[in-house]
């Protein structure tokens, strides 16, 4: 019998990213030419912009691979079905979301009159989606069914609800992608393995491959343990040839349910753990003070000369939790105001990626012409107002007038940003280089620029679906220093990472700092894991036989 699911169940290090490869490698030798005759592609799902470019760049960016993000590659499926998103969204998903919020609405408290205002407009949605001439995805966060915008957790049920109602649907994707590997599968939606899952059922449709490892889940609510069918196959991988022996004995003595072995060339290596005590939190949620924050940054230095580390070239520097990078490096307010009471989780993702829809005019834009500036490079400044400026849009604004009056507006643009750029908000900065036709803003960016910032005190029960208003009237008031620092970060110009920021990366020399204080997390502690007596434990028998 054919297997038609399998999940590869890979422990940390030991190159799952790699098995994933060679798989796409073989599929290509083997049945490359056929399925470029048939024009099938091999889809390869991920969770970051960052993973998917990863994996691009090792098949060679052969389009024979259709590698992109969960939310993209869902909406690429359904995005011309328009007539189904519509009977989908009116006869399943919108009354879902009404039923949901039904359960809120008793009562007089603000939650519940919050909730019948929800409803009205869903149920105001439900009653006019018709009106509706076209559907689309929208990658900022906003959800508003009356003029057709979706947003990231719309994508996932709508699709999800799609492929399981519409067997048609299901032979188109099946016979267009043959093979669907899911990258990080443990980070996989339930109901999209659901619907993976029967996709894969019926004969002649494709097989699915779930590639993760569940002790290394991120998300919450997610899928965690990837199991397929009660016939699908599972695959544990216990070769690691990229580890060193003694990180493998350390892996093997926390997680003795995969144990890990060693290839033929691993080198030794070494494994030290030093001790640090750690202050007790005084600020935020039981974490550090800035003051505090310092100190233990300083420790961070101490280890490094510790271990004689405090000169060399190439040591990757990990942290559990980004706000330690971020005020290190420079970026800790606008770090905080993106993870902080103003950003849905949506939001937060995004600025983890650096693709928040703010964020990319400067990332992409104005801080590589402030740059290039700087250094006096024309030929840099050029190009990225070629590629990203109306300015020298060939078909834009610009199309009818001379190259000497274009040169001379783009001379305009960049001495104004320039001029601006020490003193004023961020605000004051995109509007002016909105108005030199320096960047091309977002449907979203232009109207939170445009309205009337927010008077009222937030309140997370009346205003919580709003909160994205508050979030931008407080960033348009922040100077553009600490953006700098910011995008050094998520271009990997530092030495500094948190351990989910470098998976499937692999380094020579390593530190990672375990900080319960500053990471907050309730669901583990490594103190309690590792040196379970520093917080006044007594170590498991477990624990104890690990140690031996």
């Amino acid at each position: 019998m054919c297997i038609k699911i399998f999940a590869v169940v890979a422990g940390a290090g030991s190159g799952k990213t790699g098995s994933l490869i060679k798989a796409l490698e073989y599929i290509r030798c083997k049945y490359g030419k056929s399925l470029r005759a048939a024009n099938q592609q091999i889809a390869c799902i991920t969770y970051t912009n960052v993973a998917v470019e990863n994996i691009k760049r090792r098949t060679n960016l052969d389009d024979l691979f259709a590698v992109s993000t969960i939310h993209g590659f869902l909406w690429s499926l359904v995005e011309n079905y328009q007539s189904d998103i519509c009977n989908t969204l009116k006869n399943e998903l919108i009354p879902k979301r009404i039923s949901k919020k039904q359960a809120d609405t008793k009562g007089n408290s603000q939650k519940a009159k919050q909730a019948r205002e929800q409803v009205a407009k869903l149920e105001h949605d439900l009653n006019h989606i018709h009106l509706v001439s076209k559907f689309n995805y929208d990658d900022s966060g906003r959800r508003d069914y009356s003029t057709g915008s979706l947003n990231h957790d719309d994508i996932v049920d709508l699709v999800s609800m799609m492929i399981l109602r519409l067997p048609n649907l299901q032979k188109i994707i099946g016979q267009k992608f043959p093979y669907i590997f899911i990258d990080e599968s443990q980070d996989t939606f339930g109901n999209i393995m659901e619907a993976l899952n029967q996709i894969a059922s019926e004969e002649g449709l494709p097989i699915i491959g779930y590639f993760g490892d569940p002790m290394q889940q991120i998300y919450e609510k997610r899928a965690g343990q990837f199991n397929g069918p009660s016939d699908y196959k599972l695959i544990k991988k216990t070769e690691n040839y990229r580890c060193s022996t003694e990180v493998i004995k350390l892996l093997n003595a926390i997680r003795p349910d995969l144990q890990q072995m060693p290839g033929t060339s691993n080198v030794t290596g070494s494994v030290e753990i030093r001790l640090i005590q750690a202050e007790s939190g005084n600020g935020n949620r039981n974490t550090y003070t800035d003051d505090q924050l310092s100190n233990a940054l300083k420790q961070f230095d101490m280890a490094l000369v510790h271990f004689q580390w405090e000169n060399a070239d190439g040591i990757k520097q990990l942290f559990l939790t980004r706000q330690m990078i971020a005020h290190r490096l420079g970026f800790s307010k606008l770090n905080q105001l993106f993870t902080g009471n103003y950003a849905s989780q949506t939001v937060e993702d995004s600025f983890k990626e650096g693709e928040h829809f703010a964020l990319k005019p400067f990332i992409d834009v104005l801080i590589p012409l402030i740059e290039a500036h700087r250094i006096d490079d024309h030929a840099a400044i050029i190009q990225v107002m070629r590629e990203h400026s109306p300015l020298l849009d060939p078909e834009g604004v610009s199309k009818d007038l001379t190259i000497k009056t274009v040169t001379e507006k783009a001379q305009t643009a960049i001495k104004a940003l320039v001029a601006i750029w020490p003193n004023e908000t961020i605000k004051e900065i995109l509007n002016v280089a909105n108005q030199h036709g320096l960047v091309r803003l977002s449907e979203t960016l232009a109207e939170h620029l445009q309205r009337e910032p927010r008077s009222e005190v937030y309140d997370d029960v009346e205003h919580g679906l709003e909160k994205g208003d508050w979030l931008m009237d407080e960033f348009f008031k922040h100077k553009a220093n600490e953006l700098v620092a910011y995008r050094k970060f998520i271009l990997d110009l530092t030495p500094y990472s948190t351990q989910h920021g470098v998976k499937g990366d692999e380094f020579k020399k390593v530190l990672v700092v375990f900080d319960d204080t500053e990471a907050n997390w309730h669901n583990y502690s490594f103190s309690k894991l590792l040196t379970p007596r520093t917080v006044g434990k007594e170590p498991t028998e477990g624990q104890k036989q690990k140690k031996s």
